[in-house]
């Protein structure tokens, strides 16, 4: 029992580290590409969408 919890937060951590790392390389996205991004929140959208997409068919 124990050990399923620990696999459980194991998999958490990891969810957690694959999203924060894609938000913080959308923040360092140079300001062109930035505004870019800005004035179409669609795309944005979707590259979110699919990052977490990505992160719930590698830990299912």
């Amino acid at each position: 029992m124990l050990e399923e919890l620990f696999g459980e937060l194991k998999n958490l951590i990891w969810g957690i580290g694959i999203i924060s790392a894609a938000i913080i390389s959308l923040l360092i996205l140079p300001r062109k590409i930035s505004h870019k991004l800005g004035e179409h929140p669609i795309i944005l959208l979707l590259i979110f969408s699919g990052i977490m997409l990505w992160v719930i068919r590698i830990f299912n």
